[in-house]
């Protein structure tokens, strides 16, 4: 009985070192095919489980892949003539963890390319470009730019948990045509005192009165990082104006996008020995304002008293659609006495305005002065 129990034994432990030996060969093949598909990747092992922890789990080691490198390429530099590579803004916070980029192929030439990439930082001590980690895990995924596809994008994560971001320059690479070409899109990051640097060359900007965005522009304010503007016409259309005229920054906010209302209050022309009209009474398409004549005709003492606010407004069918229009004013009461005319230019915006031809009107409200009691002036006019 004793021979057999040992027999028994030995048969067991032999059985358990056949199987524990396939057991690390298959580990092995699995960690050399693993390497050969990600050569660029670093592989971390979790520490040796002692004999203990070998009874409690499976007997699996876990690995992870982490961001790494890639070297700058050296491929001969596309114009940006034949193709152009950028990223969403030029400009974005600290805080940053994504940068879009689009390729854009300008040419009838073909330009093949995956989505492997470099990304660097330029630093300004050592004056060099510095790769930076990028995604350990590449998609065999071919783009092909051709003429008839001319653009491609992709999404640019930044490893801030293993380098943090700084303020400067960044580059995205990306190589072309079996490595032989390379491009390059360019960004920055910024603090909180680079926004402010952005900021007083925006406001240098509303000088140039060559560009629409500087004349759409009435203010503009920070908190923090980012930059708060008030466009007078804060529409989609004239805020992707604004970035690329004056500056394309990720963290502007300009603020809720809205549409005018229909003015309904009543309005009048002449009433209460008041009344208000434009020098002429037709102006050409283009018109950039008109002058307008408020009149107190008053034969009693009473004297007018108003502000500098004012507005435009478009008939559309039987509405009155305000114009865009710039709403900060200087906050000062104005008093017409009786007799007296009080003239005013009615900016119409022309540039970011609609001002095709119809039927308009310059409202601005009065009242007398010591009276409770406000209403709404209309001078009316047309452009043809």
């Amino acid at each position: 009985m004793k021979h057999l129990l040992l027999v028994s034994l030995i048969l067991l432990s032999s059985c358990h070192s056949t199987t524990s030996k396939k057991g690390q060969d298959n580990e092995a093949d699995s960690i050399l095919l693993q390497e050969e598909l990600h050569p660029d990747s670093i592989f971390k092992s979790e520490p040796i489980p002692t004999e203990e922890e070998q009874g409690q789990s499976s007997g699996t080691t876990a690995f992870v892949l982490q961001p790494v490198p890639r070297d700058i390429p050296t491929g001969e530099a596309i114009s940006p003539v034949l193709l152009s590579m950028q990223t969403e803004y030029d400009y974005y916070p600290l805080s940053t963890t994504e940068v879009k980029v689009t390729v854009t192929s300008h040419s009838q030439q073909e330009y093949i390319c995956g989505n492997d990439y470099s990304l660097a930082y330029y630093n300004n001590e050592k004056r060099q470009w510095e790769t930076l980690p990028t995604d350990p895990v590449i998609e065999d995924i071919g783009w092909r730019l051709q003429p008839e596809y001319p653009t491609h994008g992709q999404t640019i994560k930044l490893y801030t948990s293993e380098v943090p971001n700084r303020a400067g320059r960044y580059r995205i690479y990306k190589s072309f045509n079996d490595d032989t070409k390379v491009a390059y899109a360019e960004f920055e990051l910024v603090d909180e005192a680079g926004a402010k640097r952005l900021r007083k060359q925006m406001d240098a900007a509303r000088h140039n009165k060559n560009i629409i965005s500087s004349q759409n522009l009435y203010g503009s304010y920070m908190r923090g990082d980012s930059i708060f503007v008030d466009l007078i016409n804060n529409s989609i259309h004239f805020q992707k104006l604004f970035r690329k005229e004056i500056l394309n920054y990720s963290a502007i906010n300009y603020g809720v996008v809205r549409t005018p209302s229909p003015f309904t209050q009543k309005a009048y022309t002449d009433t209460l020995q008041v009344s208000m009209r434009t020098e002429k009474p037709v102006y050409p398409i283009g018109t950039e304002s008109v002058d307008v004549i408020l009149t107190n005709k008053n034969l009693g003492q009473q004297i007018l008293f108003f502000g500098e606010y004012y507005f435009i407004a478009r008939k559309q069918g039987t509405q009155w659609i305000p114009l865009y229009h710039n709403s900060l004013v200087n906050d000062v009461g104005i008093l017409l006495k009786p007799h007296g005319d009080y003239h005013f230019k009615a900016k119409l915006y022309p540039l970011f305005n609609d001002n095709t031809s119809g039927q308009y009107r310059v409202y601005k409200e009065v009242e007398f002065d010591g009276a409770k009691e406000k209403w709404y002036m209309a001078a009316e006019f047309r452009i043809e």
